[in-house]
Formats: structure tokens, sequence, C-alpha cells
């Protein structure tokens, strides 16, 4: 139905995404996730050729990326290793915005900067890395500002110190932030990380320690699949 996504889709042939794509039902890719837990992930190309919307999430931390920009690099990486740069750097943009929240049904109040919108927005670091790659290559230093519904919660530390007070200094790679915490939930940063433990860093500087795979477990047949779809879509 055209309120609905599939979520993953690791199992879909070109005959269930043609069928996704007459009934406007859209997909939400994991790739990481998926790789991890099967060995390969969902026919990505082959439902954006077929018209089928389609949004990039996490899925969890246990078998995916710590966030969304970790996502984002093993999609692009798979994209770029597997499916030969099939979707562009906008594309790839689109997929955690605009196209999310389409696929999610909230784009009437988020994932564009519109005047009367909610001003969700996230603001990454484009001195060294432009347009779209700004995004995609971005690490956790590279976060400048994060806001939701117009509230300062986190960025550079001279940026949030400019819209808001009360938060708390935060070190990230080596580059000074703040971050907002004791409006949100009555704590200080400090407090949060005694009553978390050590269990699971809040950041990492670089590839995630342990951080699960985005190589499949068959390369050679995933590299060869897009090929072998494409003659199953037209004879669909």
């Amino acid at each position: 139905a055209p309120q609905s996504a599939f979520v993953h889709g690791v199992g879909l042939l070109p005959p269930d995404i043609a069928e996704m794509a007459t009934h406007g039902t859209a997909l939400i890719w994991s790739p990481r996730s998926n790789i991890t837990l099967y060995g390969d992930t969902a026919w990505a190309p082959v439902a954006a050729r077929m018209g089928v919307q389609i949004a990039l999430g996490t899925d969890w931390s246990a078998t995916g990326s710590i966030n969304l920009l970790r996502e984002l690099s093993c999609a692009d990486e798979f994209n770029q290793s597997y499916w030969g740069g099939y979707f562009n750097d906008q594309q790839l943009w689109e997929m955690v915005t605009s196209s999310a929240a389409s696929v999610t049904a909230t784009d009437d109040v988020i994932g564009s900067i519109v005047v009367g919108r909610v001003a969700d927005l996230s603001i990454l670091d484009g001195t060294t890395r432009t347009a779209y790659r700004a995004v995609l290559d971005a690490e956790p230093k590279d976060v400048v500002l994060v806001m939701r519904g117009g509230k300062p919660l986190y960025g550079e530390a001279n940026t949030i110190a400019a819209l808001a007070t009360g938060c708390d200094a935060v070190d990230v790679c080596g580059n000074a932030k703040q971050l907002c915490l004791m409006s949100e939930i009555g704590k200080t940063y400090s407090a949060l990380r005694t009553s978390v433990g050590t269990t699971y860093p809040a950041f990492f500087c670089g590839v995630p320690t342990n951080e699960p795979t985005c190589v499949p477990k068959r390369p050679a047949g995933v590299a060869g699949r897009l090929a072998e779809s494409t003659t199953a879509e037209v004879a669909t």
C-alpha cells in the first residue's frame, strides 16, 4: 500500500519489487546490518530503477552502524565497490533527508529546509569536503550543529555558546564541542556517562571498534547480481 514501507527487503526479488513500485510501497535500506546478518543486502538499484522510493536506516548498533554517518559510509562504499557507483552522491544524501521523511510520511514537517516546517537540522563542516561529500565522508568531529525543532542540542563549542546556555563541554576527537543535556534529561553529560558505564562509547574517532562488517560474504555473487537482475527485470 502507498502508506507502507518494507524494512530491509533482503529477500525481495524483481517481481516483488515491481509490485512495490506499482502500489507505491517504499524500501528502508540498512546495508551494514543486512550484510552482517545475511551476507548480502537488498537490491536497492533494482528498486530505484523500478521507481521505489528508498530511505537509509541504521537498524541497530548490534549488527548495524553506530550512527547514520557510518551507515552512509557503508552504503557509499558498497555502492562504489559492487554496484559501479549506481547511486550518485545526491541520491545517497536524499536517502537520509527528503526521501527518509517521505518514506516515513513526515515530509510535511521535516526532511527539507522550508519556511513553516520543523527546524530539525544537522550542519556539517564543509571546509575540506565539498557538496554532498561533506555529508557522505563526515566524521563525528565534523558535526557543527544539531538542532531539533529549532532547539540547539549539540555542536561546535563556539556555535552552541552563541545559541544556548547550560550546556556541557565535550572533547570529540580533539575538537571542542558542547552538548545540551540538562534541559533534555535532567543530567549532565558526566552524570550520563557514569550511569551508562563503559558498555559502548558515545562516539569513535575513525572506524568504530568491532564495527559490524560492510563486506558481503559472497562478493563475486553480489557483484554479478546486478546484471542478472536487469534480465529478470526485463522479463517481468
